[in-house]
């Protein structure tokens, strides 16, 4: 029985050790749905090990779905100028919802070749805000004086 909880608890930190090994919104999120999602596993399986595995696994996936409807809501909040918000229903009947929304006007560096902007960033879980954060999101450019 104590092998199995030090297998589970190695397991679990391999998958975090992963999970956060760049300082990124997107392992951020990663790192917090396989922490989720092993723990929900453990709890939830007679076979503690399997549930971590597996609930790892699936709480992975759904932290980088979140990332990545977050990102798109962003880029599309800067391209347009206006409030943009993604909403999505998760497989347990609940919701989770991305609004981001433009600060200011873009900022453009022309000694780094950079247009920078602010973003208003919250991130709802059923009904309840999970995040609430402003980014700067800068994109390069390249000037040549050829054709």
């Amino acid at each position: 029985m104590r092998l199995k909880s030090l297998f589970v608890m190695l397991v679990l930190a391999v998958f975090l050790g992963f999970s956060i090994s760049s300082c990124t919104t997107e392992s951020e999120n990663v790192a917090l749905g396989t922490a989720i999602g092993a723990g929900i596993g453990a709890v939830t399986t007679k076979n503690k090990w399997k549930g971590v595995v597996i609930g790892g696994i699936l709480g992975a996936v759904a932290g980088e779905a979140m990332y990545q409807i977050q990102q798109r809501a962003i880029n599309e909040a800067i391209r347009n100028q206006k409030p943009v918000a993604y909403q999505r229903q998760t497989a347990n009947g609940g919701w989770e919802r991305v609004e981001a929304q433009p600060m200011g006007e873009p900022v453009v560096n022309p000694n780094q070749h950079t247009k920078c902007q602010k973003v208003h960033i919250r991130e709802w879980r059923n009904g309840r805000i999970i995040k609430d954060e402003v980014k700067e999101v800068c994109r390069g450019y390249k000037e040549t004086n050829t054709y």
